[in-house]
């Protein structure tokens, strides 16, 4: 393993540790252990966005270190799948999850990632960054009558996902991403803290997210379901 995907692993172990303890939250508001209102707060509101936004813009790194994005792009997008058909079984609905967004960002850069590439490397995180803004705007203040534009970001009166991530505008948060994983592949070199390995408790999980995403919220919202059976 090299330096430099120790050190990108690093990064998304500790948004798999934030995710845990955030995730967590969400269940005491599920058991009536804290207020809803505690959890949807700015500092954990700002918590919740660096979480999502780091792994996306790893997601996008990793997509330029890697030839398999078909692959992973399939696999992310099953994931995804699973995770809502569980959704409902707890009756907390999930549609297009980040999972099933990274997934669909991951087979358009198998597609079109040689042509983003040739974007000028001072020209791309501009118009990137311009064009999420863009996206943010208009998919914040448009409401659509036809229900199956929501995973474009175009949503409908009535719309429910409790875990919610569209193409637009996050696909250009992806991208963003892209162009850092050009950068770092072309100029990592020059920048020598990149190279220093990441420590196993973060590393550790950074190599597993995949899994643990699935598997910890069943973890977690067993054992409070547990700790709620023992105090009855």
């Amino acid at each position: 393993m090299s330096e430099r995907i120790s050190w990108l692993d690093g990064w998304r172990g500790l948004a798999c540790w934030l995710m845990l303890a955030y995730h967590l939250l969400f269940d005491f508001v599920m058991f009536g252990w804290m207020r809803y209102e505690t959890l949807m707060s700015w500092p954990l509101y700002l918590l919740e966005r660096f979480i999502a936004f780091s792994f996306i813009l790893c997601a996008g790194i990793s997509a330029t270190l890697t030839r398999s994005n078909l692959r992973r792009g399939l696999i992310t997008l099953g994931a995804g799948g699973i995770v809502t058909a569980a959704s409902y079984l707890v009756d907390a609905p999930i549609l297009f999850g980040i999972l099933q967004f990274m997934g669909l960002a991951m087979l358009l850069y198998a597609a079109l990632g040689r042509y983003i590439e040739r974007l000028p490397e001072k020209l791309a995180p501009v118009l990137w960054i311009v064009l999420y803004a863009a996206a943010y705007l208009v998919t914040k203040n448009v409401t659509v009558s036809v229900r199956w534009l929501f995973w474009l970001g175009f949503l409908y009166d009535g719309f429910v996902s409790f875990d919610y991530f569209p193409l637009l505008p996050y696909i250009f948060l992806f991208l963003f991403g892209t162009w850092m994983g050009r950068m770092l592949r072309e100029h990592g070199e020059n920048i020598p803290i990149l190279y220093k390995r990441a420590p196993d408790v973060l590393s550790w999980p950074g190599c597993r997210t995949l899994w643990i995403y699935l598997l910890h919220q069943p973890v977690l919202f067993g054992a409070c379901f547990l700790v709620d059976a023992l105090c009855r």
